[in-house]
C-alpha cells in the first residue's frame, strides 16, 4: 500500500510538472493512465480476497503496456500466493457458522433499521464485508462477494425507487446467503428472497461480483475502473 501511495504522489507530481513545462499531449496521456492505474490499485487495498486480485489483474491487463503496468501485475499475482497459501480454502462455510458470526457483524448495520437504505447501501455493504474479514480471513478470500441488484433502465422497488441495491453476501454449503439488514437485522436471508424483497428477477437483475468493489459495476456487469472507489468508512 506503501509503495503505491508513494508512486501515485510522484506521478501526481510529474503530471504537475508536464502542466507547467507545456509538454506533448501524448506523454501527458501515458502519465495520466498510469495516475489511473495506480489511483485504481490504490482503491482497492488492502485486496484481501482472491475474486478481487482476478478482477484487478484483468482490469490491469488491459490497460497500456508499461513497465509500471508488469510491476503491479507481478505484485498482484504475488497477493494470490499470499491470500492461499495464508488463508486455504476450506470449503463453504455452513449456515451456521455464518449465523455465528453475527454479533460481529451487528456494528457494521449502521443505521438501516430507520429507513430503507438511509446511511448509503454501498458503504454498509463494504462495512459488513470488513467485518467478515475480521473475523474470518478465509471465508472472506474465498467465499464472500456481493450482490448487486441492477434494474432494465428504470427504478428497483415500487416504495424506495433505488437506482441499485447492493449487500454483502457468502457463498455457503447452504447456498448464497445475503446479510442484509435493510430486509433483516436477525439473519441472513437466501438469494431468491433477498431478490424478492428487492422485488428483482434474480436470474437477470442480480450480479455476483468481488467484494473489494464499493462502486456499482460497469456496464458489462463486472467490475470497471470507475467501480473500484475509495472507501471513507
Amino acid at each position: 500500500m506503501e509503495r503505491i501511495e508513494n508512486d501515485q504522489q510522484k506521478m501526481t507530481a510529474m503530471l504537475e510538472k508536464m502542466d507547467e513545462s507545456n509538454a506533448p499531449d501524448r506523454a501527458k496521456r501515458v502519465g495520466q493512465d498510469q495516475l489511473e492505474l495506480l489511483t485504481l490499485l490504490r482503491n482497492l487495498m488492502p485486496m484481501r480476497s482472491v475474486d478481487t486480485v482476478h478482477e484487478a489483474i484483468r482490469l490491469l491487463g488491459a490497460r497500456p503496456d508499461s513497465s509500471r503496468k508488469t510491476k503491479y501485475l507481478r505484485m498482484l499475482e504475488e497477493q494470490l500466493d499470499y491470500l492461499t497459501d495464508k488463508f486455504p480454502d476450506a470449503g463453504p462455510p455452513t449456515a451456521e457458522a455464518l449465523q455465528a458470526m453475527w454479533p460481529d457483524l451487528v456494528p457494521a448495520f449502521g443505521s438501516a433499521g430507520g429507513q430503507v437504505g438511509e446511511d448509503g447501501c454501498e458503504g454498509r455493504a463494504h462495512a459488513i464485508c470488513l467485518a467478515i474479514a475480521r473475523r474470518s480471513p478465509a471465508i472472506a478470500a474465498h467465499h464472500l462477494t456481493k450482490q448487486w441488484a441492477l434494474p432494465d433502465g428504470g427504478r428497483l422497488h415500487a416504495d424506495h425507487q433505488w437506482n441499485h441495491h447492493v449487500a454483502a453476501s457468502v457463498t455457503t454449503a447452504n447456498g448464497i446467503l445475503v446479510i442484509d439488514p435493510v430486509f433483516d437485522r436477525s439473519r441472513p436471508l437466501q438469494l431468491s428472497e433477498w431478490a424478492a424483497r428487492v422485488q428483482v428477477d434474480p436470474r437477470t437483475n442480480v450480479h455476483q461480483v468481488a467484494w473489494g468493489f464499493l462502486g456499482r459495476p460497469g456496464t458489462d456487469n463486472r467490475p470497471d475502473a470507475n467501480s473500484a472507489m475509495a472507501y471513507m468508512p
